[in-house]
């Protein structure tokens, strides 16, 4: 997890504002004060908090944490979001045209929650689970539990069942790569956002 940026902080500052403006939400800055009821204090800090953002069909599910720094003073935290797909059903949005591979298969398509393989020899057996080790471009390892669904004309369609490392290096590439694909989206600068 990394620290806010100035936008992101925005976003949450703007969030407790009394009163809304017009201006430039970048104008503001957030600070959370070191006085605090004991409880509200206690409750932030142990809250996992998530941070919702729509832009276009998508909704951006940021988790937000609260830790202290070495001041005891309450710092906002938000990892890299879930993409989730609104148009039609429900779904984790996944990256089209990959060329990532692992030993066994080419991985087409991604998401947080499922792939498809194109296995790179014989078919393997559908009846357990793959577990799938391979770098992302930043070069971070992701490893993943995946459990065969299906075979379609294209490969093998598999549900994620636990991603045994790189979970926000994961997050953060599929959020990266779904800005890439839908940059006029993020330019328009049309988010909602609401903490939930």
């Amino acid at each position: 997890m990394a620290h806010l940026s100035e936008q992101e902080l925005s976003f949450f500052n703007r969030l407790f504002e009394a009163e809304r403006t017009d201006s430039d939400p970048t104008d503001t800055k957030m600070s959370v004060r070191l006085n605090l009821p004991d409880k509200l204090n206690g409750l932030l800090t142990n809250a996992k908090l998530t941070l919702l953002a729509e832009v276009g069909i998508y909704q951006l599910w940021f988790p937000l944490e609260f830790t202290k720094d070495e001041n005891g003073q309450l710092i906002p935290v938000l990892s890299a979001p879930e993409v989730i797909d609104t148009k039609g059903i429900e779904r984790s949005w996944r990256t089209p045209d990959l060329e990532i591979h692992t030993e066994q298969f080419q991985i087409l398509s991604l998401s947080s929650t499922g792939v498809l393989l194109k296995p790179k020899r014989q078919t393997p057996i559908l009846n357990k689970e793959i577990l799938l080790a391979f770098n992302l471009p930043s070069e971070e390892q992701v490893i993943l539990s995946v459990k065969p669904i299906r075979t379609t004309s294209k490969g093998i369609a598999g549900k994620i069942v636990k991603v045994c490392q790189g979970e926000d290096a994961l997050r953060k590439y599929l959020f990266e790569t779904h800005k890439h694909h839908h940059a006029k989206l993020y330019e328009q600068g049309n988010f909602t956002t609401e903490l939930i």
